[in-house]
This record gives C-alpha cells, sequence and structure tokens, in this order.
C-alpha cells in the first residue's frame, strides 16, 4: 500500500509524515506542488491520474501540506514590492497550475479518497470570517470583531473598544495595533476591507487536533511578549520554548466542534488564555508543527500519518 503527500519532498513536515507512514506499512509518493514549474510530467487522461508517467489512482489516501494558488510574481525595489514586468504571463501559468490541481483533488475528494484536509476545508480556512461565525455560533468566546472598509465605523469601534488589532481577511501579515498613526491613515482601507478587533490578552496556546485527538496543546514561550508570536525572530528561528496545557473539557469540545464545521480532519487552533478566559481567534488547516513534536514528543505526524493509513485501508 501507498499513500501520497501532495508536498515538497524535502519539507521537513512531509519528511515526518512519510518516516510515520513507513513505520505503519506503507510506502509514500511526494507529489511536488512545483511540478509544472520543473517541468514535471502530469496528466489527467479520461480522469485518470498520472505522474512522472506512471498511473497514481491506486493511491487512496493523501496529506496536503500545501495546495498552490494563483500569485502575482514581485520584486522588491527601493523598499517597494513591485510587478514583474512579465507578471501577466506568470500569474496566468500559476492559474492554470492551481486550476489543474485543486480539480484533481476536488475528484479524489469525490471519489472518497482520504484526504488530510481536503480542498473544500483548505479553502475554507483562508477566510476567517467565516471561522470567526462558526466559533460564535458554538458558542465559544471569540474578540469583539469588525470587518470593513468604512473609517467611520472603524473609528466608532476604535472609540468603543479602545485596545484594537488589525490583520488582513486572508492573511499573509502579522497582526499589528490600531495606533494613532494607523488611524490618521484609514482611508487607505476604502479600496478593501480590513479585519479589526479587540486585543486579547494572554498567553498564545496553540492546539492540534488530527480527528477527534487533540494531539497536542502548548503555550508558546519567548523572553518577550509579542503582538503577533510569528514576528517574533526567537520564534521564527526556532528558540522557542513550548509548556504542555491542559484544556478544559468544555474547550476541548470547541475545538472539535469547530473543526468539524469547518471539515478539518487535521487543525492547528490558536487560543489566548488568561485566567478563566480563553479566547478563540482561528484555526489552520495546514499549521507548521514541527518544533512543538521535537521539543516535547507530541506525535503529531504520526497522528496524521495514521489518519491517512487507516482512511486508505478502510476504502478496502
Amino acid at each position: 500500500m501507498r499513500i501520497g503527500i501532495f508536498g515538497a519532498a524535502e519539507d521537513v513536515q512531509c519528511k515526518a509524515v512519510a518516516r510515520e507512514a513507513a513505520a505503519l506499512g506503507a510506502d509514500t509518493l511526494c507529489i511536488e506542488p512545483e511540478a509544472f514549474e520543473r517541468g514535471l510530467p502530469l496528466s489527467l487522461l479520461d480522469g485518470q491520474g498520472f505522474y512522472l508517467g506512471e498511473p497514481v489512482d491506486d493511491i487512496r489516501g493523501f496529506y496536503l501540506r500545501a495546495i498552490p494558488a494563483p500569485y502575482a510574481p514581485t520584486v522588491e525595489r527601493d523598499g517597494e514590492l513591485v510587478l514583474y514586468e512579465d507578471w501577466f504571463t506568470t500569474f496566468m501559468h500559476t492559474r492554470e497550475r492551481a486550476s489543474y490541481f485543486v480539480a484533481w483533488l476536488l475528484q479524489l475528494a469525490h471519489q472518497g479518497v482520504t484526504l488530510v484536509n481536503g480542498p473544500h476545508a483548505a479553502s475554507v480556512m483562508q477566510y476567517k470570517p467565516f471561522q470567526l461565525h462558526v466559533l460564535r455560533s458554538l458558542g465559544a468566546r471569540v474578540p469583539r470583531t469588525l470587518i470593513s472598509n468604512d473609517p467611520a465605523a472603524i473609528r466608532a469601534f476604535h472609540a468603543r473598544v479602545k485596545d484594537v488589532i488589525y490583520k488582513p481577511i486572508m492573511g499573509g501579515a502579522i497582526t499589528r495595533v490600531l495606533d494613532s498613526e494607523a488611524l490618521e491613515r484609514l482611508e487607505d482601507v476604502t479600496a478593501s476591507p480590513v479585519i479589526f478587533q479587540e486585543r486579547a490578552p494572554g498567553e498564545d496556546l496553540r492546539i492540534m487536533l488530527v480527528g477527534e485527538e487533540i494531539v497536542s496543546c502548548v503555550a508558546i514561550e519567548t523572553p518577550a511578549q509579542h503582538l503577533d508570536f510569528r514576528a517574533d525572530p526567537i520564534y521564527s528561528r526556532g528558540g522557542a520554548s513550548y509548556r504542555e496545557v491542559r484544556l478544559p473539557e468544555s474547550i476541548q469540545r470547541f475545538c472539535r466542534e469547530a473543526a468539524r464545521a469547518c471539515g478539518l480532519t487535521f487543525a492547528g487552533i490558536d487560543i489566548k488564555h488568561q485566567g478563566d478566559a480563553w479566547v478563540f481567534l482561528e484555526l489552520n488547516s495546514s499549521p507548521i508543527y514541527l518544533d512543538v513534536e521535537l521539543k516535547l514528543g507530541h506525535p503529531i505526524s504520526r497522528a496524521i500519518a495514521q489518519r491517512v493509513v487507516e482512511g486508505t485501508r478502510g476504502q478496502k
């Protein structure tokens, strides 16, 4: 039996899942997201998939580390990002490549192939307002939130809430404080909406959930707390430490229900915790976790591999 990993063969998390799959008796085929860019052969012949010239329809389970998306290539010039002169050609190539892969993955999902996580769930996770809706509808605590391009509404929200942060709807940038300087530049947001939220105090928790099992829950610790731990240079260099945290049963239930409602088999869930307050921030369909696994021994890669392998065996 073999399973597929949709991700770069040299990606450390892909390697970790492949090792665990091998321990479970499964061979692994890595399908490179940059295959087209590298000129590797892929084909769909009347719906049958081929990769590197070989049929791959025997693979009934995949771990999806990454799903390609269209992008416009940029380069930094004089401190600003500008488009390449031939950006449109490159963008159209990336659009067609992404369309091929997503269509193929959707076809596999339709055929009952086990996907962790499938493209439906992965795409939903790009839309943070939907996540907040799901969490709110379940009764989980979330920050007071305004999503708007209206400077008047944003100023009114700031006046009411006082301590406000902001971030993009689809991600891709760190969280920032809505300070006096940012308030003076609100006319910049009229072209597209931004998420504004009440700042939630407390320690940063990262929960890893696979299926119904909470495999890992840690507090992320660095010498100085940052508004967004991803912006901490110590964290980005792998210098953070982690402390295991036991979640109350009610919070564990919210985690499971939120992942299920969003269609996620594997989820990274971010929570702010202070005292009796457990504030849910967001869910991630392909979280970075290996540093926690290596430092604390939490079996996250094993749980992912087991989910894929067992799903594959269950189809026979």
